[in-house]
């Protein structure tokens, strides 16, 4: 049995005013990991980006970055984003925002790509395809590989992308597989919070999962 080790020294630390809540104000609950999250990314995908115009290459969702969005499993207040690529080679970014009413950002260039990538070598990802069954099956599979004395909280990020260099020059390997990516929030069972004058904080520690093209999932050492 192959042993894995979980680094745990980028460890977070949420800070949580004490009158603060957790909750998810006027917009609703949306489990980031659920069937019903994966089908609304799908749905802002197929109706933003259209295949005519940009080959997706990227794909993901994060729950909101403010205090008391962290943890909360709520992608009604966090975003979805979007790389994509025109047939120039040029690489854009696109954000959807859950608290604007899933507003789309302005499209943007993406500077890692300078140089753009190969259009013609690019296998695009096909949201239309996105399985939230099987996504969701993943996320669940990682649930299990948490240690015992950790609980799950939420899952702060899950990313596709397609098969293409990961250097910036956009030179390298291309390939009509995918990968995916995602993290874990958990917390230390009996070791959640640390208060001091007032203040109460959460701790959190980050669990880094990849699902590769053959479709296997590992636990990341960080």
């Amino acid at each position: 049995m192959k042993r894995t080790i979980i680094n745990f020294l980028a460890a977070t630390v949420l800070t949580l005013a004490a009158a603060s809540c957790n909750g998810t104000g006027g917009f609703g609950q949306l489990a980031m990991d659920s069937p019903e999250a994966v089908t609304k990314v799908k749905e802002l995908v197929t109706e933003n980006v259209s295949p005519n115009e940009w080959k997706l290459v990227e794909v993901g969702w994060t729950e909101g970055n403010s205090d008391n969005e962290k943890l909360s499993n709520n992608l009604n207040q966090g975003y979805v984003s979007v790389k994509m690529v025109k047939s120039n080679g040029q690489v854009f970014t696109q954000s959807f925002i859950g608290q604007l009413g899933w507003k789309p950002s302005d499209i943007t260039p993406d500077h890692w790509y300078d140089e753009g990538l190969d259009y013609a070598k690019t296998t695009p990802i096909d949201a239309s395809k996105l399985d939230p069954s099987a996504i969701v099956k993943y996320i669940d599979a990682a649930k299990k590989m948490v240690p015992a004395e950790y609980e799950f909280k939420s899952l702060g990020s899950f990313e596709i992308t397609a098969g293409i260099p990961a250097g910036s020059s956009g030179k390298g390997e291309y390939t009509d597989k995918q990968t995916m990516n995602f993290t874990l929030n958990v917390t230390e069972k009996g070791n959640e919070t640390v208060s001091n004058a007032g203040t109460t904080s959460t701790i959190y520690y980050e669990l880094h999962f990849e699902v590769d093209a053959d479709g296997q999932l590992t636990m990341k050492e960080q």
